[in-house]
Protein backbone atom coordinates (compact mmCIF):
# COMPACT_ATOMS: atom_id res chain seq x y z
CA UNK A 1 0.00 0.00 0.00
CA UNK A 2 1.11 3.16 -1.15
CA UNK A 3 1.96 6.19 1.63
CA UNK A 4 0.61 9.38 1.77
CA UNK A 5 2.39 12.95 2.05
CA UNK A 6 1.10 15.61 4.03
CA UNK A 7 2.30 19.38 4.39
CA UNK A 8 0.66 21.65 7.19
CA UNK A 9 2.37 24.02 9.11
CA UNK A 10 0.38 22.65 12.44
CA UNK A 11 1.86 19.07 13.16
CA UNK A 12 -0.17 18.69 16.11
CA UNK A 13 -3.21 16.80 15.12
CA UNK A 14 -0.65 14.17 13.16
CA UNK A 15 1.00 13.04 16.25
CA UNK A 16 -0.87 10.07 16.70
CA UNK A 17 0.22 6.13 16.87
CA UNK A 18 3.94 5.35 16.56
CA UNK A 19 5.52 8.71 15.48
CA UNK A 20 9.39 9.71 14.67
CA UNK A 21 9.72 13.54 14.33
CA UNK A 22 12.98 15.60 13.61
CA UNK A 23 14.33 18.60 12.31
CA UNK A 24 15.90 16.65 9.10
CA UNK A 25 14.98 13.52 7.01
CA UNK A 26 17.35 11.71 9.16
CA UNK A 27 15.17 8.61 8.82
CA UNK A 28 14.10 7.32 5.41
CA UNK A 29 10.01 7.31 6.20
CA UNK A 30 9.59 3.27 4.61
CA UNK A 31 8.15 1.97 7.54
CA UNK A 32 4.46 1.21 6.68
CA UNK A 33 3.36 1.55 10.93
CA UNK A 34 5.28 4.64 11.69
CA UNK A 35 4.49 8.57 11.37
CA UNK A 36 7.26 10.72 10.07
CA UNK A 37 6.79 14.32 11.08
CA UNK A 38 9.85 16.26 9.74
CA UNK A 39 10.07 20.23 10.00
CA UNK A 40 11.51 21.47 7.04
CA UNK A 41 12.33 25.88 6.30
CA UNK A 42 10.76 24.80 3.25
CA UNK A 43 10.46 22.23 0.24
CA UNK A 44 9.96 21.90 -3.16
CA UNK A 45 7.31 19.73 -5.48
CA UNK A 46 10.77 18.03 -7.30
CA UNK A 47 11.69 17.04 -3.30
CA UNK A 48 8.28 15.81 -2.97
CA UNK A 49 8.08 13.66 -5.92
CA UNK A 50 11.19 11.81 -4.60
CA UNK A 51 9.20 10.66 -1.46
CA UNK A 52 6.07 10.11 -2.76
CA UNK A 53 7.33 6.48 -4.04
CA UNK A 54 9.21 5.74 -0.67
CA UNK A 55 6.98 6.78 2.15
CA UNK A 56 5.44 3.49 3.65
CA UNK A 57 2.51 4.60 5.85
CA UNK A 58 2.37 8.86 6.14
CA UNK A 59 5.14 11.51 5.81
CA UNK A 60 3.96 14.93 7.62
CA UNK A 61 6.33 17.68 6.28
CA UNK A 62 5.60 20.68 8.26
CA UNK A 63 6.52 23.82 6.20
CA UNK A 64 5.37 27.80 7.37
CA UNK A 65 4.52 28.81 3.33
CA UNK A 66 2.88 26.14 1.00
CA UNK A 67 5.35 25.76 -2.12
CA UNK A 68 4.33 26.53 -5.95
CA UNK A 69 2.66 22.71 -6.86
CA UNK A 70 1.29 21.56 -10.35
CA UNK A 71 -2.22 20.26 -10.18
CA UNK A 72 -0.96 16.89 -10.54
CA UNK A 73 0.97 16.88 -7.33
CA UNK A 74 -1.83 18.18 -5.60
CA UNK A 75 -3.65 15.32 -6.47
CA UNK A 76 -1.13 12.92 -5.25
CA UNK A 77 -0.77 14.72 -1.53
CA UNK A 78 -2.46 16.25 1.57
CA UNK A 79 -2.58 19.77 1.56
CA UNK A 80 -3.76 20.53 5.37
CA UNK A 81 -6.31 23.42 6.15
CA UNK A 82 -3.40 25.45 8.01
CA UNK A 83 -1.72 25.87 5.04
CA UNK A 84 -4.46 26.90 2.92
CA UNK A 85 -5.60 30.12 4.83
CA UNK A 86 -4.86 33.89 4.54
CA UNK A 87 -1.44 34.79 5.32
CA UNK A 88 -2.04 35.36 9.18
CA UNK A 89 -1.13 38.49 11.12
CA UNK A 90 0.83 37.19 14.39
CA UNK A 91 1.46 41.24 15.99
CA UNK A 92 -1.42 40.67 18.36
CA UNK A 93 0.26 37.39 19.77
CA UNK A 94 3.83 38.95 19.45
CA UNK A 95 2.95 41.86 21.70
CA UNK A 96 1.46 38.77 23.93
CA UNK A 97 4.21 37.30 24.01
CA UNK A 98 6.64 40.17 25.35
CA UNK A 99 4.00 42.69 26.96
CA UNK A 100 1.31 41.10 28.45
CA UNK A 101 1.34 40.54 32.54
CA UNK A 102 -1.33 37.93 32.53
CA UNK A 103 0.95 35.30 31.37
CA UNK A 104 -2.07 32.41 31.40
CA UNK A 105 -4.08 34.50 29.24
CA UNK A 106 -0.58 35.09 26.96
CA UNK A 107 -0.44 31.20 27.01
CA UNK A 108 -4.49 31.13 25.05
CA UNK A 109 -3.56 33.85 22.97
CA UNK A 110 -0.18 32.09 21.79
CA UNK A 111 -1.00 28.14 20.93
CA UNK A 112 -0.75 28.17 16.64
CA UNK A 113 1.66 30.59 16.44
CA UNK A 114 4.50 29.37 14.31
CA UNK A 115 7.47 28.45 16.29
CA UNK A 116 10.19 29.21 14.19
CA UNK A 117 8.58 32.94 13.92
CA UNK A 118 8.75 33.04 17.28
CA UNK A 119 12.49 32.11 17.46
CA UNK A 120 12.93 34.84 15.26
CA UNK A 121 11.54 37.24 17.54
CA UNK A 122 13.34 35.90 20.82
CA UNK A 123 16.47 36.33 18.84
CA UNK A 124 16.26 39.74 17.77
CA UNK A 125 14.51 40.72 21.97
CA UNK A 126 16.08 37.85 24.72
CA UNK A 127 19.78 37.25 22.85
CA UNK A 128 20.92 37.32 25.93
CA UNK A 129 18.62 35.29 28.41
CA UNK A 130 20.41 32.18 28.46
CA UNK A 131 17.90 30.41 30.85
CA UNK A 132 14.98 30.95 28.29
CA UNK A 133 17.34 28.88 25.95
CA UNK A 134 18.47 26.69 27.34
CA UNK A 135 15.02 25.41 28.23
CA UNK A 136 14.02 25.90 24.62
CA UNK A 137 17.50 23.65 23.34
CA UNK A 138 15.67 21.12 25.54
CA UNK A 139 12.36 20.87 23.90
CA UNK A 140 12.63 22.43 20.91
CA UNK A 141 12.34 19.20 17.69
CA UNK A 142 12.42 16.91 20.76
CA UNK A 143 9.28 17.23 22.33
CA UNK A 144 5.73 18.30 21.49
CA UNK A 145 5.29 21.72 20.03
CA UNK A 146 3.00 22.53 23.43
CA UNK A 147 6.30 22.50 25.71
CA UNK A 148 8.33 24.89 23.29
CA UNK A 149 5.30 27.51 23.45
CA UNK A 150 4.92 26.85 27.22
CA UNK A 151 8.79 27.74 27.71
CA UNK A 152 8.79 31.15 25.54
CA UNK A 153 5.12 32.14 27.62
CA UNK A 154 6.19 31.23 30.99
CA UNK A 155 9.67 32.19 30.96
CA UNK A 156 9.79 35.30 29.48
CA UNK A 157 8.98 38.77 31.74
CA UNK A 158 6.76 40.65 30.18
CA UNK A 159 8.11 44.39 29.44
CA UNK A 160 6.75 47.81 27.93
CA UNK A 161 9.63 48.10 26.10
CA UNK A 162 8.68 48.16 21.84
CA UNK A 163 9.07 44.65 20.20
CA UNK A 164 12.06 44.90 17.73
CA UNK A 165 10.79 43.05 14.84
CA UNK A 166 13.50 40.81 13.22
CA UNK A 167 15.03 41.82 9.94
CA UNK A 168 15.34 39.99 6.89
CA UNK A 169 18.39 38.29 5.97
CA UNK A 170 19.86 38.12 2.42
CA UNK A 171 18.44 34.84 0.89
CA UNK A 172 21.38 31.86 1.43
CA UNK A 173 22.40 28.90 -0.88
CA UNK A 174 20.71 25.88 0.44
CA UNK A 175 22.86 22.55 0.58
CA UNK A 176 22.27 20.54 -2.37
CA UNK A 177 20.44 16.75 -1.40
CA UNK A 178 23.65 15.03 -2.25
CA UNK A 179 25.78 16.58 0.67
CA UNK A 180 24.59 14.99 4.30
CA UNK A 181 23.28 17.48 6.53
CA UNK A 182 26.91 17.07 9.15
CA UNK A 183 28.80 18.13 5.59
CA UNK A 184 29.48 21.46 6.70
CA UNK A 185 31.81 22.09 3.77
CA UNK A 186 29.79 21.87 1.08
CA UNK A 187 30.25 24.96 -0.99
CA UNK A 188 34.28 24.50 -0.59
CA UNK A 189 34.00 21.07 -2.31
CA UNK A 190 31.61 22.44 -5.09
CA UNK A 191 34.08 25.11 -5.67
CA UNK A 192 36.81 22.47 -5.81
CA UNK A 193 35.52 19.65 -7.76
CA UNK A 194 34.57 19.34 -11.44
CA UNK A 195 32.92 16.21 -11.22
CA UNK A 196 30.63 17.01 -7.60
CA UNK A 197 29.48 20.52 -9.90
CA UNK A 198 28.14 18.41 -12.16
CA UNK A 199 26.44 16.06 -9.94
CA UNK A 200 24.90 19.07 -8.69
CA UNK A 201 23.77 20.20 -12.10
CA UNK A 202 22.42 17.12 -12.74
CA UNK A 203 20.49 15.94 -9.37
CA UNK A 204 19.78 18.92 -7.92
CA UNK A 205 20.85 22.50 -10.23
CA UNK A 206 17.88 24.28 -8.36
CA UNK A 207 20.16 24.35 -5.45
CA UNK A 208 23.35 25.15 -7.07
CA UNK A 209 25.07 28.27 -6.00
CA UNK A 210 24.13 31.32 -7.26
CA UNK A 211 28.37 32.12 -7.97
CA UNK A 212 28.28 28.55 -9.96
CA UNK A 213 27.34 28.67 -13.63
CA UNK A 214 24.90 25.99 -14.54
CA UNK A 215 26.59 25.11 -17.79
CA UNK A 216 27.93 21.49 -17.38
CA UNK A 217 32.09 21.25 -17.12
CA UNK A 218 34.16 18.79 -19.13
CA UNK A 219 35.95 16.74 -16.69
CA UNK A 220 39.06 14.94 -17.74
CA UNK A 221 39.79 11.24 -16.29
CA UNK A 222 42.90 8.83 -16.70
CA UNK A 223 42.33 5.32 -17.30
Amino acid sequence: MKGIIILTSDERAYRQGAVIETGAFIHPPTREDITYIVHLRKVTEKEIKRWLDIVGYRLVIVIDKLPTLSKDIKEEIIIDKSLLVGKPNHKKQIDALFRWTDRQRVHNAFKGMPIPLAVSFLRENKKGDMHLWRLLADVQYTLPTEYAEAVMVYSIKPSRVTVKWPKKKAKQDERPTIFRESDVYWREIINADKKVRNTVRSENIERLPKSVKKRKEKVLEWF
